[in-house]
């Protein structure tokens, strides 16, 4: 039951299993606040992204892209990513960088929106 003081969005954090709250903020999805997600944990998390794809196969569906090749690329694309991603974790692991990884997150997330300026 939920508190009279209680915001919904405080509701769908203490409700990790809540995919809707978990796709507005994908942070709710550790429940339990260890900061470390476990398999369902994961799982949900997993299903709240997924969702996110529903608007780009409907896109791509309208302006008469293959389904087969949507598919095939975005796995491979997404394959890419997270492989890519577990590389450079590794590399600030090995140069204990991982204390400065804000900062070079944010550093990114910067030269991206200079990018898409230009």
């Amino acid at each position: 039951m939920k508190k009279n003081n209680e915001s919904p969005e405080d509701a769908g954090q203490e409700n990790g299993k809540n995919v809707f709250s978990v796709m507005m903020k994908p942070e709710y999805a550790d429940k339990d606040h260890s900061k470390h997600i476990d398999f369902k944990e994961a799982t949900v998390l997993g299903v709240a992204l997924s969702i996110n794809n529903i608007g780009g196969g409907i896109s791509a569906g309208v302006i008469g892209l293959s389904p087969l090749w949507v598919g095939l690329l975005s796995a491979v694309i997404n394959f890419l990513a997270l492989w890519m991603g577990n590389y450079i974790a590794r590399i600030f692991i090995a140069w204990n960088l991982s204390k400065k990884a804000t900062v070079v997150a944010g550093m990114i997330l910067i030269a991206i929106g200079i990018e898409q300026i230009f």
